[in-house]
């Protein structure tokens, strides 16, 4: 194979792009995905969910007949894993780069190597960041996605409905709001009918702003201010300074979340969306980061892999074999060169998937929008 072409074989790509999935790599904005394990998994892998009360004993007597309780169950799910793939073209521009450097006319291999690179990144960048979007629906127990003919309108993980609550006073109310309270009676809830001890809260700053605008959050926070200090003399623009008042108030480690994804829709305009919805309000453990017991994402072969090595393919040079994404390779577009163009692709195979049901928490505390333009800036 010539040596630029080499560039762009398969083995290669997805040596560079597997090479790049260090956890500690990740982006910081990629919260959810960075405290998930990724673990592999098959197709239609059947699971056992086995739930079990243990019941008091009761006072028998001498010679008296003790009772049977039953009071376990099994059930058995199953995940189909879907593909999250996307890809760019290489342009009739780069692949002029690459000729003249196959042929060379060009000693620096620097351009093309630089834009293949950006390239890969962008597409590992891409496949994570729908995995973090998976797994903060997930999180939240809720989805919805409409794109390319896939539609899913409603869905859950099997979140408690008694952890999944709307107050009866939104938080933009900040006479009557009761945010402290509201998070509160989850935590309650958690601890008490499920055992699990939240201490942490993750939200957006629009929603921690209108928290700590409520009377009743500032009533409480009084007692952790100086005598002399009051919300009339306190910089509440301070975040920082708000967070630690806030969790102070609350008992719980508190994270702002606002970081956002772009998405083209079918006639080319660009959009951001939040990963976490502002309105939505997590509650989790940090005991349950990456506890394969809690939750997973589970990461599956990619179809792809397994076709290049039974079939010769338009992919360019060798996928090597039957592998589990995110993988990356080349492709030539049309078998005919009509139009002459080479296509890089970025794909994983793989859904989350929540073993403990309770190891999260959400409250739905409003109806506010968001503040953000969504649009592309330039």
């Amino acid at each position: 194979m010539p040596v630029a072409w080499q560039l762009l074989e398969a083995l290669r790509l997805t040596r560079m792009m597997q090479s790049l999935q260090d956890v500690r790599l990740l982006p910081a904005d990629l919260k959810f995905l960075a405290r998930t394990p990724i673990v592999p998994a098959e197709d239609n892998e059947i699971m056992a969910r086995f739930t079990g009360y243990v019941t008091i004993a009761d006072i028998i007597a001498d010679d008296q007949q003790a009772v049977v309780y039953s009071t376990d169950k099994i059930a058995y799910e199953s995940t189909t894993i879907p593909n999250l793939k996307h890809g760019k073209p290489l342009t009739q521009a780069m692949l002029n780069q690459l000729q003249a450097i196959n042929s060379g006319m060009v000693a620096d291999m620097g351009l093309f190597s630089d834009y293949r690179n950006r390239m890969i990144d962008s597409l590992l960048l891409g496949v994570r960041q729908r995995m973090e979007a998976l797994i903060v629906c997930m999180q939240i127990d809720a989805i919805a996605y409409d794109r390319l003919g896939i539609k899913i309108t409603s869905g859950g993980w099997g979140m408690p409905s008694d952890l999944k609550v709307t107050p009866n006073i939104p938080w933009d109310t900040a006479a009557t709001a009761t945010p402290v309270n509201d998070i509160w009676g989850v935590r309650l809830i958690a601890r008490t009918r499920y055992g699990q001890d939240f201490n942490r809260l993750t939200l957006s700053t629009t929603a921690f702003r209108y928290m700590i605008a409520t009377t009743e959050f500032q009533a409480k926070a009084r007692l952790y201010l100086a005598p002399n200090v009051s919300f009339t003399n306190l910089n509440s623009s301070d975040i920082s300074g708000m967070i630690n008042l806030a969790q102070n108030v609350l008992g719980m480690e508190i994270e702002l979340y606002d970081s956002r994804y772009w998405a083209q829709a079918a006639d080319g305009t660009l959009g951001s969306t939040p990963y976490l919805p502002i309105v939505k309000v997590v509650l989790s453990s940090t005991g349950d980061d990456n506890d394969p017991t809690a939750f997973d994402f589970a990461n599956g072969v990619t179809t792809e892999s397994i076709v290049n090595s039974l079939a010769p393919t338009n992919v360019i040079g060798d996928l090597g074999g039957a592998v589990r994404g995110p993988i990356a390779y080349a492709t030539v577009a049309n078998a005919n060169l009509n139009p002459p163009q080479l296509q890089m692709w970025g794909v994983a195979r793989g859904f989350p998937r929540k073993f403990r049901l309770q190891s999260t928490a959400v409250l739905t505390v409003g109806s506010f929008s968001d503040t953000i333009d969504p649009t592309a800036p330039f």
